[in-house]
């Protein structure tokens, strides 16, 4: 498993072309259940062996969305108004017009750590949403593939598996 970001996001971009043949390849699949399966077992794996502290690549490369729930958490922790929040922190709204934090890095990333983690958006929380039906999520696994060693060594290994290397070669 390849850990250190740069060379994640380096090998990535080299496959550019081979992840986007391999998504038009899920797509054609017709067991999806062993694919979610395979690619939820493959990012468990990748999960247990990754220290996300040792990378936090997802941290500074992400425009997190906020619910007003989000907002709330966020500022309590904080100590802070909504406003102040607001004016020092929302830079953005994401694609479906939600308040975002847009920054490189995270605000709230202090070396490899988040300062916020106990009160953390929920994106956060979830990255990099590993379950879930793989062929209706590849574009966003492929992007989430150029950043996080967890996603990339899943989105390999599943290559591996369901035999799209053989086809290629």
């Amino acid at each position: 498993m390849i850990r250190d970001p740069d060379e994640v996001a380096r090998r990535a971009k080299d496959l550019t072309e081979e992840n986007w043949r391999f998504r038009s390849y899920l797509q054609m699949l017709r067991h999806r259940g062993r694919v979610n399966s395979l690619a939820r077992r493959f990012g468990e794996e990748a999960a247990a062996r990754m220290d996300c502290t040792a990378c936090a690549a997802c941290c500074r490369d992400n425009c997190i969305p906020l619910s007003h729930e989000e907002i709330e958490r966020l500022v309590t922790a904080l100590g802070m108004s909504v406003q102040e929040f607001t004016r020092r922190y929302l830079t953005t709204t994401d694609i479906d017009g939600l308040p975002a934090i847009d920054a490189v890095p995270c605000p709230f990333l202090e070396g490899n750590r988040c300062t916020v983690y106990e009160a953390r958006p929920d994106a956060c929380r979830g990255y990099p949403y590993i379950g879930g039906d793989v062929p209706s999520r590849t574009v966003d696994i492929l992007e989430r593939a150029g950043t996080c060693p967890i996603m990339f060594d899943m989105l390999e290994r599943l290559k591996d598996a369901l035999g799209f290397r053989g086809l290629n070669r």
